[in-house]
This record gives C-alpha cells, structure tokens and sequence, in this order.
C-alpha cells in the first residue's frame, strides 16, 4: 500500500517560522516568514510559482527545456500534481501577504512502493531527468544504508525570484525535522541538483551520500549528455532525524 498521510497529524499545519529581510522594505528590515503545508486552494498558485521560478533554474529541468516543450510540461505538471494529492508539500509565506515565497515538492517513500512513473512518461528530456534521479537513488540503497522502511524525499525546492538572497531556501529545509519528527520518520534524502540547493542543504546537516558530475553520467549510458548544463554535479544527501 502506498504511503498515505495520517488523520493524527494536523492538516493544514504551520511547520517552522522564521525572520528574514523583507523585499518590499529598502532599509532592510525583517519580515516574520512561516513554512506550512500546501492547500488545495493554492494549487494553482504552487504550479505557477514552479512554472516561473523553477523550471528554467533547476538544471536538469532546464537543460531539458522542459518548460518549452508542450508534451514535457505536461508531464511535469502531472507529476507535481501526484505529489501535490498526497498532502506533504510544504509552501513559504510572508506574514501579512499571500504570494508564494517558495515551495519544497515533498512526498514518502516506502521500502516497499512499486509506483512506477516511467510509463507515463513519453519525453525525452523528462525520460532522461527520471532516469538521472532515478540511478542516483537505486545505486545507494538508503533503506539499507540507513535501516529504514520509508523516509522523506523531495522533487523541487523553488524560492521566487523576489525573494531569493535571503536565505529562505535554508529555512524551507529546516522544516524536514519538524516534519520527520511528526510523521515519525527518521530520514530525509534527496538529489540536489545545484549548488543553490546543495549549500543550504550541507548548511542545515544534510551528508552527501553520492555525488555524481553531470559529464561522468555519459559512462552510466551513452545518452545521459548534459553538455553544457548550468551546474557541476548532483548530490544525493541525507539528513537524519534524532
């Protein structure tokens, strides 16, 4: 059985709160920011925020250029919406605004989970980006590694643009102990595509499992080329939760 969330954790729940410069004051004050889950009411929104300040960033997304392919952007949004059903994305707001200020795609993955994406997926690029994600994860066992059955993954971390400098993609990361701690789960891992992403997450306590340079990845499979992406290397990092 999939892993679904419990009743006994409250939902919508506000999960890390914390100050930072506020874009819209020129003398540099701080703002009171607050991580909590994504409602369905803001769907929408979350799409729009990944669409604008995600997919031409991230790197394998936009190497891929799947923002501009109709058939890739489709897929995408299917899958961020599967993600989005299964209530563990968590979203960043300003106090007193309602803009998204950044989002983590966050869902469970259990040691026993036979989902299978790969068949919905006909694109090249997002084939490629699966596949990439994919081989990073199945060459370390974290179950194994770690003595779990299940842990928390993530598939994007996003800040928009305004907000960016901040550092609010830290804070959004800090929010994995809470997280953990109440759903009972005592890892966090996941592939950490750029080093904007890779530096907050070592700042907070993530370990680097594996890392991987996107030009060795050609050895993996002669059709894994990234010529000329916009980062060194991914990383698999973990976190574990005490």
């Amino acid at each position: 059985m999939p892993w679904t969330r419990p009743d006994n954790v409250p939902y919508p729940n506000v999960w890390w709160t914390f100050d930072a410069p506020d874009p819209d004051r020129e003398d540099g004050a701080l703002a009171t920011y607050r991580v909590e889950d994504l409602t369905e009411d803001r769907i929408e929104d979350a799409v729009k925020l990944y669409t604008e300040h995600f997919l031409d960033d991230e790197p394998l997304c936009s190497y891929g250029r799947v923002r501009h392919n109709a058939v890739s952007y489709e897929e995408v949004v299917k899958f961020w919406m599967h993600v989005f059903s299964e209530k563990m994305t968590i979203v960043c707001y300003k106090e007193g605004s309602k803009e998204l200020v950044g989002a983590n795609l966050l869902a469970v993955k259990c040691v026993n989970d036979k989902t299978d994406i790969t068949g919905l997926i006909k694109s090249e690029s997002m084939q490629k980006l699966v596949a990439v994600n994919e081989y990073m994860t199945d060459t370390v066992n974290l179950f194994e590694r770690y003595g779990v059955d299940k842990y928390l993954t993530a598939y994007g971390l996003s800040v928009n643009n305004r907000y960016r400098g901040r550092g609010i993609a830290t804070e959004i990361l800090k929010a994995r102990r809470p997280i953990c701690r109440a759903f009972g789960l005592r890892l966090s891992s996941t592939n950490f595509t750029a080093i904007g992403s890779q530096i907050p997450a070592a700042k907070i306590g993530f370990q680097t499992d594996l890392e991987m340079m996107y030009d060795e990845f050609v050895k993996v499979n002669p059709t894994y080329t990234f010529e000329g992406i916009k980062s060194k290397s991914i990383k698999l990092m973990s976190l574990q939760i005490e």
